[in-house]
């Protein structure tokens, strides 16, 4: 029997549909983050920091129980990706959560100008994040996101200088988790892109 172009079009249609809907719901270990890298400057060339990264969250779950069911195969893994001012998107691989942080930081400090040395190097200023609060919720078919950290400068194991930062983001659910995925990197993006490096260089005498 000779299937009509037409109808045959319209099941090709159909199964690719069905086929993006089942990759959309399928389980996936990790989220993803694109985190949206700001314009580099040379506002802090010639500056040194070593980074540490400490979570500090007294819930250690990501997601609330509504969220969690739709990342029932969640294994606490991110995939972190550098989003250009051009929208060019290259893959930093896959971190865990602090790890994260860790290579956001790096890449928001390279930006600056300042080179980021190995975490034994004592003798230079110590660059430390200490995150407080990472909770993705799912509520009246809307994902939101909070987060808040610490970011604090010390010099000779003395604290010079630190700020707080706090920030939500909000995406209507779509079908699969990509609602949820762009929650966390619009979340993601502010909080690190909010922090005034420069003036905690300033506040702690290092410009």
């Amino acid at each position: 029997m000779r299937i009509h172009p037409h109808r045959q079009i319209g099941l090709t249609l159909s199964v690719c549909l069905l086929l993006l809907f089942m990759a959309a719901c399928a389980p996936r270990p990790y989220l993803i983050v694109d985190y949206r890298v700001p314009a580099p400057s040379e506002q802090l060339a010639g500056k040194k920091v070593r980074i540490q990264v400490k979570d500090l969250r007294t819930d250690k779950e990501i997601f609330t129980p509504a969220a969690a069911k739709e990342f029932q195969g969640f294994k606490g893994r991110y995939s972190l990706a550098w989003v250009t001012e051009n929208k060019e998107r290259i893959l930093a691989g896959e971190k865990d959560l602090q790890g994260l942080f860790f290579e956001a930081f790096k890449k928001r400090l390279e930006q600056l100008g300042v080179e980021v040395v190995p975490a034994d190097r004592e003798d230079v200023p110590l660059f430390q994040v200490l995150l407080n609060t990472l909770k993705i919720d799912l509520r009246d078919r809307k994902w939101t996101a909070r987060a808040s950290y610490e970011a604090n400068l010390s010099v000779d194991n003395q604290l010079v200088a630190r700020e707080t930062v706090t920030g939500e983001a909000e995406r209507v659910k779509i079908i699969g988790r990509k609602g949820a995925d762009d929650t966390l990197s619009d979340i993601f993006t502010e909080i690190i892109n909010r922090l005034n490096i420069v003036k905690l260089f300033q506040q702690a005498k290092m410009v």
